[in-house]
């Protein structure tokens, strides 16, 4: 797994080709995401065994679901006080 902001995750999406997409998990910050091959024997069974921090499989031509699931994310983050 690498962790990366949001925006870098959205750019490697953006390359990403869709027989080779790229799973996204959650982390304690809103700003930063997990992101790993998801055509992985590791990463499926994280998927199918439903992980509590998955947040979706994307490639290049998904990118706008990306984008919408990246938004919801950070939002329902807690702020900081």
């Amino acid at each position: 797994m690498c962790t990366v902001t949001i925006p870098e995750a959205i750019a490697r999406i953006s390359t990403t080709n869709p027989s080779s997409p790229l799973a996204v998990f959650r982390t304690k910050s809103a700003h930063l995401v997990e992101v790993v091959f998801a055509n992985t024997v590791v990463t499926q069974f994280w998927i199918n065994q439903g992980h509590i921090n998955y947040l979706g499989t994307y490639h290049r031509d998904n990118l706008h679901a990306a984008e919408r699931r990246f938004q919801d994310y950070y939002e329902s983050m807690p702020k900081a006080a």
